[in-house]
């Protein structure tokens, strides 16, 4: 090949070879700036989208914020004029305990004491407005565990008349009955807390599975002494409607153990529950009250200091709660 050939052939690899980098140098310049006009433009979209949902936030929060006042201002009317049409038709609290344990004291009259454990519960406003709706008081032995987020069943209970006792607080018999201690330091936590939600300086007690329980570590004779040198009182039961039983009865089945067990005593302390899988029980107490309401010289009454307590370790009994 000549020598003008191979210059030829030289200068066009040369030129390709000066034609590509200058390609490549192009590309690199050009594609950052491809990528940076679309990540503006995608930052861009961005930041209108965050400023949109600012607005909306904005909005919901104002929208709150009125609901909340709104409420706030609908629950004080409210609490006003519940408390003038009180004043107006109820009594004095001491004529209203006056009148309770004078209609306790005639002694041929067969006296029924209601009384629910375990709650407050969902379905305590339930059980309540049939309390009402019959015209009767009942006695509530409360824990603490599964409803402390809602001071307001407490409160409902005190506030439609009923007597509010202590349970224990967390109801673990195996932490309770330890020790004298822990009995003392669980209780002490939901009298506190009853106090402190209702006012209602509460000294009626149910030890968890009555005095007659067979889980207890320590002496329950001493825990019974013990609270009777606080100036508590605590009540066992001589009726169960069973409710707590494994299989659990229905409601036929409750109504008839609970009568069957009034018919046999004067002085009837009824054992009932106050939980949210109690429906039976339920269903069956319209059905026990009005049949004990036809009965002649029969009374329910709710535990007052006048009560007689039924107290296991003096009588005895295997029915556990």
């Amino acid at each position: 090949m000549s020598d003008d050939n191979l210059s030829v052939s030289r200068r066009k690899r040369v030129n390709f070879i000066k034609g590509l980098l200058i390609t490549v140098v192009i590309i690199m310049i050009i594609t950052p700036t491809i990528v940076s006009i679309v990540a503006i433009s995608g930052l861009k979209k961005l930041d209108s989208r965050i400023t949109e949902l600012d607005d909306k936030i904005s909005k919901l929060e104002l929208t709150y914020m009125l609901k909340a006042q709104a409420d706030e201002a609908l629950d004080e009317l409210i609490g006003e004029k519940e408390t003038h049409i009180i004043e107006q038709i109820e009594p004095a609290a001491d004529e209203k305990t006056e009148t309770i344990q004078t209609e306790t004291v005639n002694e041929n009259i067969k006296k029924v004491y209601l009384t629910f454990d375990d709650g407050p519960s969902s379905t305590t406003g339930r059980i309540l407005d049939i309390l009402d709706e019959h015209g009767i008081k009942a006695t509530f032995f409360v824990t603490g565990y599964q409803a402390e987020k809602h001071p307001e069943w407490y409160k409902d209970i005190v506030d439609r008349g009923h007597t509010i006792g202590m349970h224990s607080y967390s109801h673990i018999y195996k932490d309770i009955y330890s020790s004298p201690e822990s009995f003392f330091v669980d209780l002490d936590k939901l009298h506190d807390y009853i106090e402190k939600t209702t006012g209602v300086d509460t000294h009626y007690v149910r030890f968890p599975g009555g005095t007659s329980n067979n889980v207890s570590k320590v002496s329950v004779k001493d825990l019974c002494d013990m609270v009777h040198e606080r100036g508590w009182e605590y009540y066992d039961w001589n009726i169960s409607c069973k409710d707590a039983t494994s299989p659990a009865p229905n409601a036929d089945q409750i109504v008839s153990f609970t009568l069957t067990g009034i018919e046999q005593h004067s002085n009837c302390i009824v054992l009932m529950h106050d939980a949210s899988d109690k429906q039976s029980t339920i269903e069956a107490l319209p059905r026990i009250i009005e049949a004990v309401q036809a009965q002649k010289d029969t009374q329910f009454c709710s535990i007052n200091d006048e009560t007689e307590p039924v107290q296991h370790l003096l009588t005895g009994y295997d029915d556990e709660d």
